[in-house]
């Protein structure tokens, strides 16, 4: 799947203050005080396993090809942009990967489909799109359109992958890496995240008229599927896919929500979780307030969604439906969530920034890691 930051884009410092969190992050920051889940009783809790006020920094995209081969992606200042950086654990501890000098890209979405095989994509301070890449030996960046504006990318498990683009000039973009070299390829209607079960079998979920939408890729061309629309109030609203995991051909999960503006300009937000099994698709809106931004695999035919990316809930759906959560939460810091994606071997992993309260007169935001399952549990640290 592909494991990106949220629709909103990166937050920044500007982002956490009240004014600037109403527009810059609405579908996140606005929804913070929704209610949380019961308490966890069949998955281990989440934990900080890496990041600090002394080390400072962001993350804003994550990918893992097992328990010790996770990758942390973002750049050095929670501020300002940055210099490039990743961060892998290896089993044992958490080091900053190695960079060609002068790399100023912050990736904003990346995928793993092995230790070799690992991807990441977003943009430089110039607005120029980049790709990385990892082949188990150093960090490259392949040749892409700087055009560009990434916003999904999914590697395939074959040698290939696919990434999505926000329109350029009014053009759907989409660009297919083929064991050689990125080429333009047809783009889906959506683009907001793409997940790939198999060359025959990828899936872009997004919006389209108002409404959330999801293409396939069928080996040869992208289609258009057919899912059920949900009610929109009248006036100012829509529906959107913002995540999706394709974990085989026939069974696909979109999550995501609904908005609406009422007559006293105030924004609302029902959470949106939607399954396809191979034959159709079948949506279902929450009745709570909130937003279900981010969508992993638990390795135990469940699932890890993010509710509300700013002081985010972390729900654990297990395969009989039972929902639990487990708030993410600091006394001195608001946390904003970039990425989430499963850890092969069990568990999932989170990263973010986190925002220092207040207007102190140094900031001491950083980049944080969260983890849970066997490969958080064996003594992860900063």
């Amino acid at each position: 799947m592909a494991r990106t930051t949220s629709r909103c884009g990166t937050v920044r410092r500007t982002a956490a203050t009240p004014a600037a969190a109403v527009s810059a992050v609405a579908a996140a920051a606005a929804l913070a005080a929704a209610p949380a889940g019961p308490a966890f009783a069949d998955q281990a809790p989440w934990r900080q396993v890496h990041g600090s006020p002394e080390d400072g920094g962001s993350f804003t995209a994550v990918a893992a090809a097992g328990p010790d081969a996770v990758w942390a992606f973002g750049d050095d200042s929670a501020q300002n942009a940055g210099a490039t950086w990743i961060h892998r654990w290896d089993g044992d501890t958490w080091t900053r990967e190695t960079l060609p000098e002068g790399w100023t890209v912050e990736p904003d979405t990346a995928d793993a489909s092995a230790e070799d095989e690992v991807w990441a994509a977003g943009g430089t301070p110039e607005g120029d799109a980049v790709v990385l890449h990892y082949d188990g030996e150093s960090w490259t960046a392949p040749q892409i359109d700087p055009a560009l504006a990434p916003t999904g990318l999914a590697a395939v498990g074959d040698g290939t992958a696919w990434m999505l683009s926000r329109p350029v000039d009014g053009y759907d973009r989409a660009v297919f890496f083929d064991g050689d070299i990125w080429r333009d390829y047809p783009a889906p209607s959506v683009f907001q995240a793409v997940s790939a079960a198999g060359p025959d079998a990828v899936f872009a979920a997004g919006i389209r008229d108002r409404t959330a939408a999801v293409d396939r890729w069928d080996g040869e061309r992208w289609q258009p599927m057919e899912v059920p629309g949900v009610e929109l109030p009248p006036g100012e609203s829509d529906a959107v896919f913002t995540d999706v995991l394709a974990r085989s051909a026939d069974d696909v999960v979109a999550v995501g929500h609904v908005f609406w503006k009422d007559g006293d300009d105030e924004n609302h937000y029902r959470p949106l979780l939607a399954r396809f099994d191979g034959e159709s698709w079948s949506v279902e809106k929450g009745e709570e307030s909130g937003t279900y931004d981010k969508v992993a695999d638990d390795g135990d035919g469940g699932l890890w969604v993010v509710k509300d990316g700013w002081n985010p809930t972390m729900v654990h759906i297990a395969a009989d439906g039972t929902t639990t959560g487990q708030p993410l939460s600091d006394e001195k810091y608001d946390l904003s969530t970039g990425a989430l994606d499963a850890v092969p071997g069990g568990g999932a992993v989170v990263v973010g920034t986190a925002f220092e309260q207040g207007d102190p007169d140094v900031f001491t935001d950083y980049g944080f890691v969260y983890g849970t399952g066997p490969w958080a549990a064996g003594g992860a640290g900063s």
